[in-house]
């Protein structure tokens, strides 16, 4: 809508002002030499983050994140955002609500004179009291819930009071506490947010989406059928909240617009008999719907965002172990889409390896690897190894299958369980003559120890969710056969985890390479003395870079070229590459850096590959990538005419 007159002199006159014309006359971001960019809330100088006033805790990482304490402003932070909206009505969209941040002026504009507190405050100031009446809930529940009420009111307060405590708020607003509060989702059920798609509605499924977002103005889309939640299962309609936590991820780490994600739910039912007694439940109340009619479920719902949202990209989270990859492989060819535990799990890890590798001085083709849990994760990073090795060292199927020893329930996995695996995994088993003669535990098959023993593995990865199956016994037969063995624990939460580091770190006289799906502390290097700080293989360190490349190409795909150059991007920024008792992956309070980083990878990559929807010559530069995020600030709003 056009710009009412009597507002567009207003708007003049604000371009005219001294922070706008200084903003002008600075350097722009393409011109800037500084790598980095940080986030300020509007036209007022004292609404800029400032090192000093962030909180001791997080101190260092700020230093980190922004080298000489100065936060660059951008112009685009500066443009308008025209609306119609007044007065109450303004104050109840989200999306543009300042609440004590609305300027005198806007005041005056938008008939907020008397809805308002008297004073102004800055977004810093906004920040601290949203931070300490945060401080003031007694649980993580009771956190989880004051931030989603926060952004139901405010989005920028939200972001911006996450993005400053960002490790701290991570487990609050993802894992663990958000699946707590899936669990418990139609007991504190306050507002809806997302979109719901219920299989009883499942012929108005177009106008239900249209009713959520409108056409062609989606940039991401979350979805989840609730059957694989965190670890905790069936969840039904509260899995909602998985899409909305890695929507929020999403936005955080990679500076896409949370306007233009769409969190949805696909109500199938429920095998979940506790929900299904619940009287207070929410979701379609029948048991989970499978086969035929799942199936045509969900390829209405694919097919529906490929014709309607063609340059989405489409995640797939937390979907059954039989239907998740089976999904992927399924509409990989068709639309740009992801699985974030098959996918992002094994992208994180690799990740991880790459870096392991580089310090021991070696090449992931030489390695020997077993991993030790073959279900979704662990099929997941096999795969990504076999891609990764196949695209960039150049071996064949049956070459890297030759690197990989991989234990589901059955043991050992060999051509004899031919009839009992799942789709994919027959890339990675052995030929059961070849191990004949290994010994066997009964039914049980041929167990870890034995594998150690005889295959001599260089890395030893975890999926498993069995505590303690990294023992003693196995870390030192291990460690007799390779000078630094590479050990990762990846089960979720901690007490799932396959060994403690510490207990690792002993066993092999401080010689492992570790990660973790879960965070430990460091452990103390017994030759010098030094903390060997524990790599945390946490999703969001890729995911939200693929997102913003993918978004950034308008690619039709997500290719494994795509997905391979983002990894290598994010194993280039490994701490342990410059200090060995350093981590084998950057720490998270850098995200929005290392979103860039894998972002361009991808774009590139996408661009090298023919299916990026923008023609260009040129690279995508990580400048460009930065001016594109979304940052939580505050802009300037002007009145539009209706």
């Amino acid at each position: 809508m056009a710009p009412s007159t009597t507002l567009l002199r207003l708007a003049a006159r604000r371009a005219a002002s001294p922070a706008f014309a200084a903003l002008r006359a600075a350097p722009s971001a393409h011109a800037s030499a500084q790598p980095r960019r940080a986030f300020h809330s509007g036209s007022s100088s004292e609404n800029r983050l400032k090192l000093d006033e962030v909180d001791e805790q997080n101190a260092a990482e700020h230093d980190t994140l922004h080298e000489n304490k100065e936060y660059l402003q951008h112009e685009k932070n500066l443009r308008p955002i025209w609306t119609a909206l007044r007065g109450r009505a303004l104050l109840n969209e989200p999306t543009l609500n300042k609440g004590a941040g609305f300027t005198m002026e806007e005041r005056e504009t938008f008939g907020l004179l008397g809805l308002l507190p008297h004073e102004v405050h800055s977004l810093e100031q906004q920040c601290k009291r949203a931070y300490s009446q945060l401080q003031e809930r007694p649980s993580s529940i009771a956190k989880y819930t004051f931030l989603s009420s926060l952004r139901d009111q405010n989005i920028v307060l939200f972001y911006g009071v996450c993005l400053r405590h960002l490790n701290e708020l991570l487990p609050i607003i993802y894992t663990p506490t958000v699946g707590e509060a899936i669990q418990k989702y139609s007991t504190i059920w306050r507002r809806p947010d997302g979109l719901f798609l219920s299989y009883d509605h499942r012929h108005r499924m177009r106008e239900m989406m249209f009713q959520a977002k409108r056409p062609k103005d989606v940039d991401l889309i979350v979805v989840t059928d609730s059957e694989g939640i965190l670890g905790i299962g069936d969840q039904g309609v509260g899995g909602i909240l998985i899409s909305m936590g890695k929507s929020n991820i999403y936005t955080l780490g990679g500076g896409i617009d949370p306007s233009r994600i769409l969190p949805v739910v696909l109500d199938v039912g429920t095998d979940n008999s506790a929900l299904l007694n619940d009287p207070l439940y929410l979701g379609l109340r029948r048991k989970r719907l499978r086969g035929e009619k799942y199936d045509e479920f969900v390829d209405a719902f694919c097919d529906l965002v490929r014709e309607e949202y063609p340059q989405a990209m489409l995640h797939f989270e937390d979907f059954g172990v039989h239907n998740g990859g089976r999904l992927l492989q399924k509409f990989r060819p068709k639309q740009s889409c992801f699985n974030d535990d098959m996918q992002g799990t094994a992208a994180v890890v690799l990740s991880a390896l790459v870096s392991a590798v580089k310090v021991t001085k070696s090449e992931l083709k030489d390695q020997r690897i077993i991993v030790y849990g073959f279900g979704t994760a662990g099929l997941g990073i096999a795969d990504g190894i076999r891609n990764a090795l196949m695209i960039e060292a150049g071996l064949s199927s049956e070459e890297v299958r030759k690197l990989f020893y991989c234990i589901d329930r059955q043991g050992l996995l060999t051509t004899e369980h031919a009839d009992v695996l799942r789709p994919g995994q027959e890339h990675f088993i052995r030929d059961k003559e070849e191990v004949a003669a290994w010994q066997r535990d009964g039914e049980k098959g041929i167990s870890l120890l034995e594998v150690v023993k005889q295959a001599k593995p260089t890395i030893l990865i975890g999926c498993s969710t069995m505590s303690g199956a990294f023992n003693e016994e196995v870390v030192k037969e291990m460690a007799k056969h390779v000078d630094r063995p590479i050990i990762f624990p990846l089960s979720n939460p901690t007490k799932l985890a396959e060994a403690d580091p510490a207990d690792i770190n002993e066993w092999t006289n401080g010689k492992a390479l570790m990660a973790t799906g879960s965070p430990f502390p460091p452990v103390k290097n017994p030759h010098n003395g030094k903390l060997h700080k524990i790599a945390m293989s946490n999703n969001a360190l890729v995911y939200p870079g693929f997102g913003l490349g993918v978004i950034t190409a308008r690619a039709s795909q997500l290719t494994d070229k795509m997905i391979t150059a983002g990894v290598a991007a994010l194993a280039k920024l490994a701490p342990a590459l410059e200090d060995p008792d350093e981590s084998l992956l950057p720490g998270l309070h850098d995200l929005r850096h290392i979103s860039v980083k894998v972002a361009v990878a991808v774009a590139n990559a996408a661009r090298e590959e023919g299916v990026s929807g923008i023609e260009r010559d040129d690279p995508f530069t990580e400048e460009e990538i930065r001016n594109a995020q979304w940052d939580p600030v505050y802009r300037p709003l002007e009145l539009a005419d209706v």
